[in-house]
């Protein structure tokens, strides 16, 4: 049996053609059924950034065609000119591509936390569906547990690589616990709501949405929680919050260096975090002097950003280092799984052929005495004991280099041991 993964992602195929893949729930259903019976395991992972099967199958190129045929039934493209788009990889290097994937080493943000995620949903969808069996069982698995330790014996997944949550992180490391403040969002664009969702995370849950438009401040207040608010109304709530995001188009200061200085006397020392992600900035930079106030804007945070992104590439070569090892195991694992039945098939046929034989011998000789009876046995069973015993050992000692599951089945057909077991 081959291990197989097949598919396209965000480093092969553009948006416009990845989007073409993007299927509904009751679809994805669909293309599992449809290939059920066809393929012996397979489980299916459609994502925003990737489409990838993965397959256990003797028969590759036809697993492949059957894949081609019912992904061609969903998407609006020729299937020639989707083939291009398709990657395919084999074996060990099969298992090391979806140990990676499940990583969040191959993702298009290095050590993001959403793919083990939707890799857990597709292996679990397609385990319900019937499309799995003992090989993607135990390799997804692994798959899982390799993707743990990557995240909890390195550093991948602990610095924040978008603005947003930086924003977030810096704010854990001024406050002690961000559920206790609340916090002032003005605008209330795509930005502001990424960040809000962040801080929710946290457990924050006390928002003021301010905007030049009510329609838009109470349409966000709607989807996160919070009170929607005009910007001069925002402002009047300096006093009482502790974070403040602005993100508001506009040449002027939404916040000059003296507003935020007189409210300042009027917070009884209390710090003010405000993270200025306008551009033009809607904050005096000048700000940033107060005592007491922690000021960051756009460059500041995509600084950190990027630098955190470094961080995290280095950390990716522990990660490849440490999945590797976990390839190398996945594989002793499938090599074990599939000699040690046919060791096993092996002696019992052995053991058929020989109490056959033996009971024939015995009726054609019934004035055997017990004691020679006994010893006929014994000679006999520790005969085809020394037989199999350099076979046995053998086969487990077979180089990994060789495809230990195609030389299992070749010793299953010159003994005919799946033949003989089906006629048992």
């Amino acid at each position: 049996m081959k291990f197989i993964a097949y598919g396209m992602n965000h480093t092969t195929a553009p948006l416009e053609i990845r989007e073409k893949y993007v299927l509904a729930p009751e679809k994805i259903r669909e293309v599992l059924q449809g290939l059920k019976g066809k393929i012996p395991e397979v489980v299916f992972l459609p994502t925003c950034n990737r489409v990838e099967f993965y397959l256990a199958t003797d028969r590759v190129e036809e697993g492949i065609e059957e894949i081609q045929k019912i992904v061609n039934l969903f998407h609006r493209m020729k299937p020639g000119d989707a083939k291009k788009y398709f990657y395919h990889h084999e074996g060990p290097e099969a298992f090391l591509h979806l140990f990676r994937v499940a990583s969040s080493l191959d993702s298009m943000v290095l050590g993001e936390a959403q793919i083990l995620g939707q890799v857990k949903e597709a292996f679990q969808a397609s385990r319900e569906a019937g499309v799995t069996g003992a090989i993607l069982n135990g390799v997804f698995n692994r798959a899982f547990a390799a993707a743990k330790k990557v995240r909890t014996q390195t550093e991948i997944a602990r610095m924040p690589t978008n603005v947003s949550s930086v924003a977030v992180d810096l704010a854990k490391k001024i406050f002690r616990s961000l559920s206790e403040h609340s916090v002032l969002l003005m605008g209330a664009g795509e930005m502001s709501e990424l960040t809000a969702k962040y801080l929710s995370a946290t457990g924050v849950s006390d928002f003021f949405i301010a905007n030049r438009t009510m329609e838009k401040a109470r349409a966000l207040a709607a989807r996160i929680g919070g009170t929607a608010l005009g910007l001069v109304e925002g402002l009047g709530k300096l006093e009482r919050v502790d974070i403040v995001m602005t993100s508001v188009s506009g040449s002027e200061f939404l916040l000059s260096k003296s507003d935020v200085e007189k409210t300042m006397k009027r917070r009884g020392g209390r710090s003010l975090f405000i993270i200025d992600t306008g551009v033009p900035r809607n904050v005096d930079p000048e700000i940033g002097n107060l005592e007491s106030v922690f000021l960051y804007n756009i460059d500041d945070l995509s600084s950190i950003a990027n630098e955190n992104q470094e961080q995290r590439r280095k950390a990716s070569e522990a990660a490849e280092v440490l999945l590797t090892e976990e390839v190398e195991n996945l594989c002793s694992w499938l090599n074990t799984l599939e000699l040690v039945p046919t060791i096993v098939r092996l002696r019992e046929n052995f053991e058929k052929t020989r109490k056959s034989e033996l009971e024939q011998f015995f009726k054609k000789n019934q004035s055997l005495p017990e004691k020679e009876r006994k010893e006929v046995e014994r000679l006999t069973r520790d005969l085809i004991g020394k037989l199999l015993h350099d076979p046995s050992a053998n086969l487990k000692k077979v180089e990994d280099s060789i495809d230990r599951f195609d030389y299992a089945r070749m010793l299953n057909e010159i003994f005919s041991l799946v033949e003989r077991n089906k006629n048992d």
